[in-house]
């Protein structure tokens, strides 16, 4: 698969995000609930299948800059359950960013929490990478948990505003 195998855990697997489950993926990224703590504004099917035609080239963080998006896929329905994405930051090339997101049906069943560490063993092994940070909305309590329960460490606070809200943008890094 263009230099770059499943990354395989207890539950889950990681693997390429394939240009015929961007109907997965928009669907779970539509959901209100989904979406309330993300960046990203109007999910349009079609720029999702552009960006995933776009990573066939590329493997996860091979270059610094774009975002590559993994399928975080529960083994025991072989059912795509949300994504995980990583960078690798331009001003840090040794460090990666990473996010995710899981479909309602599919939350609070650990899947995030094995995804992240899964991607950090990667990230730190294959890739060599010393640091892997996550941003997370100070709201959203359960992405919070997911991060500290993949072994992240908080070291900052930004005080911003979400969707015309005040909140804060929390930095949690894992190193290696």
């Amino acid at each position: 698969m263009r230099g770059f195998e499943p990354i395989l855990a207890e539950r889950v697997v990681l693997r390429r995000l394939e240009v015929s489950e961007a109907p997965v993926v928009t669907g779970y990224r539509r959901d209100p609930r989904v979406a309330r703590f993300q960046g990203w504004g109007v999910v349009d099917p079609g720029e999702i299948e552009r960006d995933l035609a776009a990573m066939e080239s590329r493997t996860p963080a091979d270059v610094p800059g774009p975002w590559f998006q993994l399928a975080i896929v529960e083994v025991a329905s072989d059912s795509v359950a949300g994504d995980i994405g990583v960078r690798v930051l331009s001003d840090a090339p040794d460090t990666a960013e990473i996010g995710y997101t899981v479909a309602p049906a599919f939350q609070r069943l650990g899947y995030a929490t094995e995804a992240a560490r899964a991607l950090c063993g990667w990230l730190f092994g294959v890739r060599e990478l010393d640091r892997v940070i996550a941003t997370v909305d100070a709201r959203n309590t359960p992405s919070i948990i997911v991060a500290e329960r993949a072994g992240f460490v908080r070291v900052a606070c930004i005080e911003t505003r979400h969707g015309g809200t005040p909140t804060a943008l929390l930095t949690y890094e894992r190193r290696r």
